[in-house]
């Protein structure tokens, strides 16, 4: 499968292709168009996301990150966040350790 084939970089919402689920992992693409936000969230389990195409800022209440092409970053478990794309198109996987 090709992720770029199979995701569309919207400016109003977020667009998500499930990569890989099993008993020990949850793996999916995430794609944002700019200005288009992945809304306030937490993850209950460990994750970590790694951009593959673009730029995101995450945002948590009292503080936030731009994250670039290829940059890997650890989103802390139970902490409330939101993601914004800041380019045209922006990639980025997230893998779940359950």
């Amino acid at each position: 499968m090709n992720i770029l084939e199979n995701i569309e970089f919207a400016t109003d919402k977020a667009n998500v292709v499930h990569l890989k689920k099993s008993e020990n992992l949850k793996y999916f693409a995430v794609g944002l168009g700019n200005g288009a936000v992945l809304k306030k969230h937490t993850t209950a389990v460990p994750a970590t996301v790694v951009v593959l195409k673009g730029e995101i800022n995450i945002v948590f209440p009292d503080r936030e990150y731009i994250l670039r092409e290829f940059d890997v970053f650890e989103i802390p478990v139970d902490e409330v966040h939101e993601v914004h794309g800041v380019l045209a198109s922006n990639l980025f996987t997230v893998a779940q350790s359950l």
